[in-house]
């Protein structure tokens, strides 16, 4: 049976982190934890401007993957004892327990945001393209004295291109079951990444959603699918994986997707939007200064480099130098509204890229302009769309003991509760909201058919098409 090398039994460190939790650190773990690379993860906050929102959400990038580390640490020990692992070797515990430690390496100041963006011809590279860079030692500036590739090859005796590819996701074709099952570690529908950064967000923003799932008995859960290539859980786990589900769900109704989250989000998405789209830099020049920068010094930096009266000016003056000043929704929409006409429009803006956005943006601010009699800021209203990205449900296996062996059972298909939760996610909690400039919103509570203008210049945009 496979072990944690005896090292990480006996730690030569023990560094604290939130809540009350003790991240054993071994000399090799050490090595990379205090590297350049990864102490600038202590600038980079976790969750971008929700601290804006939630005072406590001020954590960073270097806690939640030491997090992410130790969660990966105590699944190994509860996972290893299973007889289809039996063929593991120590490289290829060692190989997920460095990916878990630099899963997020190539974080820089508002990275989601950024890569939200898809303007084309500059897509900004995506974190996990950057983190390749960084364990290589592509970029100077983060090499230190010796590349994170050189620590991994040398110290910890694994391949780094392994450790990245198990970073990123980035399987080959023809990757083999070990690989794949180390994989779902760190990125699956119930895995170590999420179940650190639920709790661990939970902890920071005050709130109690993502710590309500019973870890331990998920942890003492897992197992593996069918296919044995990737985790499973056992059926004695089945209301924690339920309750886990819920927890992810809950976390983002009320707190990642919170109106006035999404709206700092969303302003600082479009302010992004509006710096890139004049810019002569290309998003190879951009990388330097994003990884040389904390996430205030960055939006100072872009005020710094914006004409007075610019959009990204405009914007981010709401969330610098001591103001907060974030915009107010003034309308939302859903797939599950009754009144048929805003199912239409939701369809119809989901439906759009972000130039066609952009455009139906700039015809409401018109159009809103004329009713109220004013002219108003290219930047006073944004349309925030939900991320396209999570509209697949989660495929979680369950496994049941059987006179004959063991039958294997989709989560949902065996609990009412993972069926409505996955449905009201995708259908329910992906709103889409238009945001006005604090007084702008003012205005409109007080125009009485506001509300129609929207609506009318949404349903009609099939015709500017």
């Amino acid at each position: 049976m496979p072990t944690l090398p005896p090292e990480f039994d006996h730690p030569t460190h023990t560094l604290r982190i939130p809540e009350l939790r003790n991240v054993s650190l071994t000399s090799r773990v050490l090595q990379i934890v205090d590297h350049p690379a990864f102490q600038r993860l202590r600038t980079i906050r976790q969750l971008g401007p929700t601290h804006l929102v939630y005072p406590g959400a001020v954590h960073t990038r270097f806690e939640h993957s030491l997090g992410v580390y130790q969660s990966t640490h105590q699944l190994l020990s509860h996972i290893l004892h299973l007889p289809q692992l039996d063929s593991l070797k120590e490289q290829d515990i060692l190989s997920i327990l460095a990916a878990a430690l630099l899963h997020d390496i190539g974080h820089y100041p508002f990275a989601h945001s950024l890569e939200a963006l898809h303007l084309k011809g500059k897509d900004t590279p995506r974190h996990e393209d950057v983190g390749a860079q960084i364990i290589r030692g592509q970029l100077s500036s983060l090499h230190g004295k010796k590349s994170i590739a050189s620590i991994l090859k040398k110290e910890w005796k694994v391949d780094p291109e392994r450790v990245i590819t198990l970073c990123t996701g980035k399987l080959p074709k023809n990757a083999g079951k070990t690989d794949k099952i180390l994989r779902s570690i760190i990125s699956g529908a119930i895995d170590a990444d999420k179940m650190d950064y639920l709790e661990r967000d939970s902890h920071h923003m005050g709130v109690p959603y993502g710590r309500n799932y019973d870890r331990q008995r998920l942890l003492q859960s897992f197992t593996l699918n069918k296919n044995e290539d990737a985790l499973a859980i056992l059926a004695r786990g089945k209301v924690s994986a339920e309750m886990f589900v819920f927890a992810r769900y809950t976390m983002f109704s009320e707190a990642y997707w919170h109106h006035t989250v999404r709206a700092a989000s969303a302003m600082v998405e479009s302010a992004l939007a509006a710096f890139y789209s004049r810019s002569s830099l290309e998003p190879h020049e951009l990388l330097p200064i994003l990884l040389s920068k904390h996430d205030d010094e960055f939006l100072s930096w872009l005020l710094e480099q914006s004409p007075e009266n610019s959009a990204t000016t405009f914007l981010i003056s709401g969330m610098t130098r001591w103001n907060r000043n974030l915009y107010k929704r003034v309308l939302t929409l859903s797939r599950v509204y009754l009144e048929e006409e805003k199912q239409r429009a939701y369809d119809i803006v989901y439906s759009m890229d972000s130039s066609e956005i952009f455009a139906l943006t700039d015809r409401l601010r018109v159009a809103l302009g004329m009713a109220l009699r004013v002219p108003l800021h290219p930047a006073a209203l944004i349309l925030d769309t939900p991320p396209r990205d999570k509209d697949k449900l989660d495929h979680i296996e369950l496994v049941y003991p059987d006179a004959s062996g063991q039958q294997h059972y989709p989560l949902h298909q065996l609990s009412r509760i993972v069926a409505g939760v996955q449905n009201d996610f995708v259908h329910v909690v992906k709103k889409i909201r238009l945001f006005a400039e604090p007084k702008l919103a003012l205005m409109l509570k007080a125009l009485p058919n506001s509300e129609e203008i929207i609506l009318r210049e949404i349903l009609q945009s099939n015709t500017h098409s």
